[in-house]
């Protein structure tokens, strides 16, 4: 009886509960308005800032054979040739035919890794990446030293700016990488190629 009856009063007080509209304690609360202060300074700006102070390294290229001269210089210096893997089956093209040969995606065997991106949100320095991206190549591990290409029209303020833009084509998946989470769990290095462009090239 006495489960019954304390069974009874919950329900009660649920009742109670649900019929009783208590006072909003913040009426004037714009639901609507930005939770972010605004920032006047320049994205790639900020991009970069958030970068380096997450441990990443931030190298502008002028345009894509200022980035493939910057790759190869990279390459050459730190004797990366026979250690590199590509994700994304247009970007091994394009860098085999600039004579940048890698590996068909992240399996462990290489240690160095290079993909494209979808879209950065600058204000975090959040890194997105979808299948579009990424195609059919396995992505089973990530590598010890990362390499991200971000074209400069990738760049957005924040991460829901970046991920509206994934309607037009809408991927199978999405994921969304934290430069100073895998930095300390995940990978030793990670440099951001930045190359300047008009027109977003996934």
């Amino acid at each position: 009886m006495r489960g019954n009856s304390e069974k009874g009063a919950i329900l009660k007080l649920l009742r109670n509960s649900v019929l009783e509209k208590a006072d909003i304690p913040y009426p004037n609360i714009d639901m609507e308005a930005d939770v972010y202060s605004t920032i006047d300074d320049d994205p790639l700006m900020i991009f970069a800032e958030n970068i380096v102070q997450c441990g990443g390294k931030f190298i502008y290229c002028r345009n894509e054979n200022d980035l493939i001269n910057k790759l190869h210089s990279m390459i050459e210096y730190r004797n990366w040739a026979n250690d590199i893997s590509v994700l994304g089956n247009n970007l091994k093209d394009f860098l085999g035919t600039n004579g940048i040969q890698g590996n068909d995606g992240f399996d462990g065997t290489k240690n160095v890794g290079i993909t494209l991106c979808h879209s950065v949100s600058a204000r975090n320095s959040l890194i997105t990446i979808t299948s579009n991206q990424i195609d059919n190549s396995k992505f089973e591990t990530f590598p010890s030293i990362f390499i991200i290409i971000v074209f400069t029209s990738q760049i957005a303020l924040d991460l829901a700016t970046a991920l509206n833009e994934t309607s037009e084509n809408i991927p199978k998946y999405i994921f969304t990488l934290n430069p100073s989470y895998i930095l300390k769990e995940e990978i030793k290095e990670l440099y951001l190629f930045t190359v300047e462009n008009l027109i977003q090239a996934n």
